[in-house]
């Protein structure tokens, strides 16, 4: 009989041990802290691809300034940048024989053999050779070019898979180096593809008359694939592994349980991801901020 006694004693002894522990484990298990959660929901919505080319500012109209005899340059008119109207004296070329003449004094005249050099179209003087007189020159010799602004171009040299998109393309997003944004119109293409980058020229006009210096270099940006209709979700709600092979979202169900869901993106663009797959609702509640390593199946509390 005391055995039967000992033995209940021991048996309620542990019941109460177990209870103990069971009850702690439920206290502990309350005790901790959910993580918190902020959540976005997907919208329909247009998205593009865009693709940056590095461009540069060239002028198609140059008109070349040569000396129409060899001579002495005695007159300079023009500096580098100078607009210049058509018929303005540029320079004036004085011949050797006038020059030999004048020096043994058999000349009657200072302008005897000078030869007046003057602009055949308006534009700036692009490049100046010649920027101080007394210097001889010879016939044919390049003096100064003048560009016609008007004409100022941006040529790009593009892969050759985006020049049938580029055709008829209208405000192309220009921008220079300090920022500023211009739009721009496709003009043409070069029919020569360069044989070691398979790249061919593209020239786009300005839309508005803009005085820019030849050779500055630009980023041109080029919309390759526009969708009107698409599932779109922000960046920061899209998690990857370190590779960046596998994309995945966190759901979280209505009993507020955070399920990791794979997901398959399409196009990417200022913030927001193309969703391919799965199909989503606009209702479903998708963590944006403070899914990070969060594990599947996680109970969150949601920040409102």
């Amino acid at each position: 009989m005391e055995m039967k006694k000992i033995l209940k004693c021991y048996s309620l002894f542990f019941v109460l041990i177990a209870f103990a522990s069971c009850s702690s484990k439920d206290k502990t298990t309350e005790n901790v802290p959910q993580p918190v959660v902020s959540i976005t929901h997907p919208v329909n919505g247009q998205i593009h691809q865009k693709v940056q080319l590095n461009g540069k500012v060239i002028y198609l109209n140059k008109t070349t300034i040569t000396a129409p005899v060899s001579g002495y340059v005695t007159e300079v008119n023009i500096r580098i940048g100078d607009f210049v109207k058509k018929n303005k004296l540029l320079f004036k070329i004085q011949t050797k024989e006038s020059n030999a003449l004048q020096n043994n004094n058999f000349s009657k005249s200072n302008q005897f053999g000078v030869i007046p050099v003057f602009a055949s179209v308006s534009g700036f003087v692009n490049m100046l050779n010649i920027t101080d007189p007394n210097v001889f020159i010879t016939e044919g010799n390049t003096m100064a070019v003048i560009v016609n602004n008007a004409d100022l171009a941006i040529q790009v040299d593009a892969p050759f898979e985006y020049v049938n998109l580029l055709h008829e393309k209208k405000n192309i997003d220009i921008e220079l180096t300090n920022n500023e944004m211009y739009k721009a119109n496709f003009y043409k293409a070069f029919p020569v593809v360069d044989p070691i980058s398979q790249t061919q020229q593209v020239i786009f006009k300005l839309q508005q008359n803009t005085i820019l210096p030849e050779n500055l270099n630009l980023l041109v940006s080029l919309v390759v694939n526009d969708k009107k209709e698409s599932l779109l979700l922000p960046k920061e709600a899209v998690l990857t592994n370190e590779t960046q092979d596998n994309f995945w979202i966190m759901k979280v169900t209505k009993d507020s349980v955070a399920v990791k869901v794979p997901i398959e993106k399409g196009l990417e663009s200022n913030g927001k991801i193309e969703i391919l797959k799965p199909s989503l609702n606009l209702s479903d509640e998708i963590i944006l901020t403070g899914g990070y390593e969060l594990p599947d199946s996680t109970k969150v509390k949601i920040n409102k």
